[in-house]
């Protein structure tokens, strides 16, 4: 029980300070920028259910940010030719170009507070637990 509390309770403080300085630096919530970055490591497209895999959110989540996403001008949604009831999201080079930028900011917090409390060490160490901890869940 100790072990859980620590880790709702850390997370939900890293979280909390990671999505103030994504909104303050960049004007996005976690969520529009995980969609962003996860399509541009993907090399500017992914299929609707493969994002919907990779991403924290539940189909519908998915799809109502998605909708106020491409009206920002930060997506847009391409039919799949070789199947009429699939679609892709694909970044635009507004998306692009924004997550290029927050990128930086989020990865500096990161290697800030990863940095002053673990080594290299403990970092493999937490990789190595949360990949046990997400494998005894799937």
């Amino acid at each position: 029980m100790e072990g859980w509390l620590a880790l709702v309770r850390t997370h939900t403080r890293l979280w909390d300070e990671i999505e103030t300085q994504m909104r303050r630096d960049h004007g996005l919530s976690m969520a529009r920028y995980d969609v962003l970055a996860h399509l541009n490591m993907a090399g500017g497209r992914l299929g609707l259910s493969e994002l919907a895999a990779a991403i924290a959110l539940s189909p519908s989540g998915l799809s109502k940010l998605l909708d106020r996403m491409d009206e920002s001008g930060l997506i847009r949604r391409e039919p799949d030719p070789s199947d009429a009831r699939a679609a892709f999201a694909a970044i635009t080079p507004k998306g692009r170009a924004l997550v290029r930028k927050a990128r930086l900011g989020h990865h500096t917090l990161l290697r800030k507070t990863f940095g002053r409390a673990l080594d290299d060490r403990d970092v493999a160490d937490l990789r190595r637990i949360m990949h046990r901890i997400a494998e005894s869940i799937d």
